[in-house]
């Protein structure tokens, strides 16, 4: 099987207690979601936590399906999900907003948020390389920022926004699996990582204190971080990702 990782914080749950000969006996590929996707799409990867518009495309596609009910989502501040250099939506009329490279969802979250949520349309998406103060970070990237930063930075938590505006979490990803996969490796695929993250969750101070050896974050800080992400997609997390299915298709 081919094997898809993301060298994220709120990934290392799923991956922290995954047995080194499990790994072995798979062909791993480590991305960002967005590199995830294209492998995907491009027949090169089996199964993965894919970012929520990419897997939504998989499996509407019908090349992949749902693996069970796991993912990353989150009801409220998540810390990671940041557009920095603004303090509201009306700093970005007008404005270039740099948006990060590693994932589809985010981008269309701030999308749906400054278009539906505060009809602002007077703005450009830039890449990661322009110049433009505002920018929207992801993940290990938006957590350090946050902490270099801290209140010296005018930011805005789109998590948060979202729960503020619709009063549901919102699922950020979720993971899929090669539809056409033998039903006996997709079974041992959702044993082996729900059973990983279960051992994680039970254990969250050591899944922090080795991704605080690995970035130089504050140990603290991240197992605040882990413990504020909801890793199990039950109804609410899922109406959260329905209401923004719906959203998504008025864009």
């Amino acid at each position: 099987m081919r094997f898809g990782t993301i060298p994220f914080v709120n990934m290392a749950p799923y991956y922290h207690f995954l047995s080194g000969r499990w790994l072995a006996d798979h062909e791993v590929s480590s991305g960002s979601p967005r590199q995830l996707g294209a492998l995907a799409k491009t027949g090169k990867l089996d199964a993965a936590p894919f970012s929520y518009v990419d897997g939504l495309q998989l499996v509407e596609g019908g090349e992949f399906e749902w693996l069970g009910s796991m993912g990353i989502a989150g009801f409220g501040p998540i810390r990671s999900i940041l557009l920095v250099g603004a303090a509201s939506a009306a700093d970005t009329t007008g404005k270039t907003v740099a948006v990060s490279p590693h994932t589809a969802t985010t981008v269309r979250l701030l999308e749906v948020w400054l278009r539906q949520r505060h009809q602002v349309t007077d703005y450009r998406l830039a890449p990661p390389d322009d110049p433009t103060p505002l920018r929207l970070l992801i993940g290990d990237e938006a957590l350090r920022r946050r902490l270099d930063r801290g209140g010296r930075e005018a930011q805005v938590d789109l998590s948060a926004e979202w729960a503020d505006w619709t009063g549901k979490p919102f699922v950020f990803a979720r993971w899929a699996v090669r539809r056409t996969l033998p039903d006996r490796d997709k079974l041992r695929l959702a044993i082996s990582v729900r059973s990983a993250l279960d051992l994680a969750l039970a254990d969250l101070e050591d899944v922090a204190r080795a991704q605080a050896e690995r970035t130089g974050l504050p140990e603290a800080e991240l197992l605040a971080y882990l413990r504020a992400i909801r890793f199990h997609l039950g109804p609410e997390e899922l109406a959260g990702a329905a209401a923004f299915e719906e959203k998504l298709a008025l864009l």
